[in-house]
C-alpha cells in the first residue's frame, strides 16, 4: 500500500509532498530515493517496472520513495546543486524515512536529468549517508560543467555511481524555460568528462551509454539492470 506525506523543512520554501512503494517480495534492508518523483512516476512508469522486477526475481525487495518536484521553477532551483535542498534530502528526508517507513540498512539516491545532477552532487556531501546513486543522463553540462571541474582526485570512498547517457544526446548552446538556464555543451560530452572525473577522484563508477536522446523510455529500459548493479554490492 502506497504512503503518501508531505515533509517540512527549514531548508525549504515550501513542503514536499513524498510517496512510499514498499518491497513487495519480503522485507527490505534498502531504499531507493527518487528525485522528480511525479517524472519517475508518470513517464519512466519506476513503480511498475520496479515491482515487476522483483516479483521476477530480478531485483531483491526494495522500497522506493518518491519525492516531489514541486514545479518547473523548483526544479530548477532545487536540482542545480542546492545547498539547501542537499541538506533536505540528507537530513530531513532521511529522517522521514526512518522514523516513518523503515530503518534501512542502506538508502540510495536516483535522479534523471537536472536531478541526477543533484543527487551525484548530495552524494558526494554526504557519502556517509548514501550507499550509492543512480544518475540517468545527469545535466553535468550546468554551469559550464562546474561539478566536474569541482572534483579533485582522492582515496577511494564507499559510494557508487551508474552514470549513463544516450549517444544521440547532442543538443548544445540551447537555453532551458522557465528559468533560462543556459546549456553550452551537449549532455554526451558533458556527462563522459564527469563520469571520468569521478573515477580519478576515487569514486567507484560504471558508466553506460545507451542508444537514444533524452528519451524516458531509455531511462525505463536501463532501470532494472542500473539499480541490480547498484544493489548487488
Amino acid at each position: 500500500m502506497t504512503i503518501q506525506s508531505e515533509i517540512t523543512s527549514k531548508f525549504l520554501d515550501a513542503p514536499r509532498k513524498v510517496w512510499v512503494e514498499p518491497a513487495i517480495t519480503g522485507p527490505a534492508d534498502d531504499c531507493l530515493i527518487f528525485l522528480d518523483g511525479e517524472l519517475y512516476a508518470d513517464r519512466v512508469n519506476a513503480p511498475e517496472i520496479i515491482r515487476d522486477a522483483q516479483a521476477a526475481g530480478i531485483l531483491p525487495p526494495v522500497t522506493s520513495v518518491y519525492v516531489s518536484s514541486l514545479d518547473a521553477a523548483a526544479r530548477h532551483a532545487d536540482f542545480t546543486c542546492n545547498e539547501n535542498f542537499s541538506l533536505f534530502v540528507a537530513t530531513d528526508l532521511c529522517r522521514w524515512i526512518k522514523r516513518t517507513v523503515n530503518q534501512f540498512d542502506r538508502l540510495f539516491l536516483c535522479g534523471l536529468s537536472l536531478s541526477a545532477l543533484s543527487a551525484a552532487f548530495t552524494t558526494l556531501r554526504h557519502q556517509a549517508t548514501f550507499s550509492g546513486t543512480l544518475c540517468q543522463s545527469p545535466s553535468a553540462w550546468w554551469n559550464d560543467e562546474w561539478l566536474a571541474s569541482s572534483l579533485t582526485q582522492g582515496e577511494k570512498n564507499t559510494s557508487r555511481f551508474w552514470i549513463s547517457v544516450g549517444n544521440q544526446e547532442l543538443e548544445e548552446q540551447v537555453t532551458h524555460p522557465p528559468s533560462g538556464l543556459f546549456q553550452k555543451t551537449n549532455q554526451l560530452d558533458s556527462v563522459r568528462r564527469l563520469a571520468q572525473k569521478l573515477t580519478a577522484a576515487g569514486q567507484d563508477v560504471h558508466y553506460a551509454e545507451f542508444s537514444g536522446g533524452h528519451d524516458p523510455a531509455c531511462w525505463a529500459e536501463e532501470l532494472p539492470p542500473a539499480l541490480l548493479w547498484l544493489l548487488n554490492n
